[in-house]
């Protein structure tokens, strides 16, 4: 073998000897690099089983949304799905009497004057008949009208005193209803003129007579308005809406008075409609103006007379004294100053 074979054949043993060299590390590596994952999965497995399993009721528990910063959930959850409600704003009233400062008129001031304890000497025998033992619900008793022989005489004075002192009663409510519906006083003197009532109920404008019915600050105390003009308030009055409306005012509320302020009698005659579908009636005649055949008159126009009561208004200072003796001498005593007296 020449000397240049000999180097070829060294050069290939060296180069053997280096690629074998080469595996051997390599291998070595990869035999590492193996060791540690399976160390790294080791130690994944033992970190794992060294937590806390989750219990039952903590893995049934549903996962709650993020809350804003600030806000206990735990403390009320219920007050952060519901927001508490406001109180409602209360309903204003209708008719504020006691604000009308009206001239005659019985206040909450007015318990022991002598104004006072004629409307009790007034109302007893009314009550009595509308709720006592002797009293027919059919025959509508606790129906009231208070009506006149003319015009001027103090029916509407006497109707909402009236109202005003049965209302003080701690059983009884009391409905005013302005019935005067050509002239309807008491609407304006309570300043509900310019509201719908008894007259747009009956021209069927209005299905429900409770929607038309106004609060006041007597709590036992609400009226019904005259309502809109109208040119045949006589028909209407006669008509079978009207008899309806007089049936249901009197069997809805078995505690209820219903007054009705109605027009004069020798005036019109609306009055005497009114009266063939009332329990009682209440005649206010005018002391030393109204003459006695006018009286007489009026009281023919009601025909039967039994359910009858008559009211003298507007008396002098010391007619008590004059026509009932010394009995009359005493009565002002404990019913306040003589400036109270009529």
């Amino acid at each position: 073998m020449s000397i240049i074979e000999k180097a070829v054949d060294k050069l290939r043993s060296d180069d053997a000897s280096a690629n074998k060299k080469n595996q051997q590390q390599v291998g070595a590596a990869g035999d590492a690099q193996c060791l540690d994952t399976q160390k790294y999965d080791t130690c994944q497995e033992k970190s794992q089983e060294s937590l806390p399993s989750p219990s039952a009721a903590e893995q049934s528990k549903p996962q709650q949304a993020d809350q804003p910063l600030g806000v206990d959930v735990s403390a009320q959850p219920e007050a952060l799905a519901k927001p508490e409600p406001q109180p409602a704003t209360p309903k204003k009233l209708d008719i504020e009497m006691m604000a009308l400062n009206l001239a005659g008129i019985l206040t909450d001031d007015s318990h022991r004057t002598r104004q006072a304890e004629e409307m009790r000497m007034i109302k007893r025998p009314i009550l009595q008949n509308a709720f006592g033992k002797k009293h027919k619900p059919s025959e509508h008793s606790n129906l009231l009208m208070v009506t006149s022989a003319i015009a001027g005489e103090g029916k509407t004075f006497t109707s909402l005193n009236l109202a005003l002192s049965i209302a003080a009663e701690m059983d009884r409510t009391v409905l005013m209803v302005d019935s005067d519906l050509a002239k309807p006083g008491l609407s304006r003197l309570l300043r509900i003129d310019d509201k719908p009532g008894l007259t747009n109920y009956l021209r069927d404008e209005e299905k429900d007579i409770g929607k038309l019915l106004l609060r006041t600050d007597i709590p036992k105390l609400t009226a019904l308005p005259a309502g809109s003009r109208h040119a045949h308030c006589t028909e209407l009055l006669a008509s079978n809406r009207m008899k309806q409306l007089f049936h249901e005012l009197a069997v809805r509320y078995p505690d209820r008075i219903v007054i009705f302020d109605s027009p004069p009698l020798l005036v019109t005659s609306e009055a005497s409609v009114l009266a063939s579908f009332i329990g009682q009636i209440v005649l206010v005649v005018e002391s030393d103006r109204t003459p006695q055949h006018l009286v007489k008159d009026a009281l023919a126009q009601l025909g039967s007379t039994d359910n009858v009561s008559l009211i003298l208004n507007k008396c002098k200072k010391g007619f008590l004294s004059t026509q009932m003796g010394s009995y009359g001498y005493g009565y002002g005593y404990g019913y306040g100053n003589e400036s109270d007296q009529q």
